[in-house]
């Protein structure tokens, strides 16, 4: 028996933007498990000035810009990383400062996340979505 969290597993090297997708996902849901998360998406080029993380269900996307969650509904699999998946986004310069940490920090993996949580979603696209059918999607 190990005393290692699943989600990192033993002699990888720690990843601050794992860390940070776990806030996201606790910040956007409140699902308490750590994934463990790909650098990359199979369906993406590496891009300047994006960082991306995948797990089976979500995918992360940041830009100096805006950083979006993808989920694809508990299929099972990786996301497709297609606009119908992006479920909220925050405005990263807002986010990255409430924890803390730069986007180059992040995307070079120096940051050092201390934070506990992140703030909510700046915009929840499929709140949004229920909400203008007259459907309750979930408590804020």
């Amino acid at each position: 028996m190990t005393d290692a969290p699943a989600s990192q597993p033993q002699d990888l090297p720690s990843d601050p933007m794992t860390d940070v997708g776990h806030l996201l996902i606790r910040a956007y849901n409140g699902d308490q498990f750590d994934p463990f998360f790909v650098a990359g998406h199979p369906s993406r080029t590496k891009e300047p000035n994006v960082i991306i993380r995948s797990c089976f269900y979500y995918s992360i996307l940041m830009t100096p810009k805006i950083t979006m969650i993808y989920d694809n509904s508990g299929r099972g699999g990786m996301c497709d990383m297609t606009v119908d998946e992006i479920s909220v986004i925050w405005k990263t310069p807002a986010l990255l400062e409430s924890l803390g940490t730069t986007f180059e920090a992040l995307q070079d993996g120096t940051a050092v996340i201390t934070a506990k949580e992140a703030p909510k979603p700046d915009i929840d696209l499929w709140a949004r979505i229920a909400e203008a059918e007259g459907k309750v999607l979930k408590a804020a």
